[in-house]
């Protein structure tokens, strides 16, 4: 899906409710199906692996980039195990704050 696109669903001004939907409804997050809860905890696992080797070499190269899409990556995985799991993210959050 091209940024544009996701932009005529979201904006920055949204909720987290409003975008763990859309992360629902729209994002094939890395190109797998719906698949079971350890699965998905397989990959959340991996990727924070992942962004600790890129942070690493972030702090050398003084670029980001590549930490940017691994902590996105995280993100969208994580969203899809609340999904999973029919855990409402914000307000989990929301109870933690509080």
């Amino acid at each position: 899906m091209q940024k544009d696109q996701v932009l005529q669903y979201l904006s920055r001004e949204d909720s987290l409710d409003k975008i763990q939907k859309y992360v629902e409804n729209h994002v094939n997050v890395d190109t797998f199906e719906k698949q079971n809860v350890s699965s998905e905890m397989f990959r959340l696992f991996f990727n924070v692996i992942e962004l600790g080797k890129e942070i690493r070499i972030s702090i050398k190269d003084s670029d980001t980039k590549n930490s940017e899409t691994k902590i996105a990556d995280i993100f969208l995985v994580l969203v899809s195990i609340c999904n999973s799991l029919q855990i409402n993210l914000f307000d989990v959050i929301e109870n933690k704050i509080l």
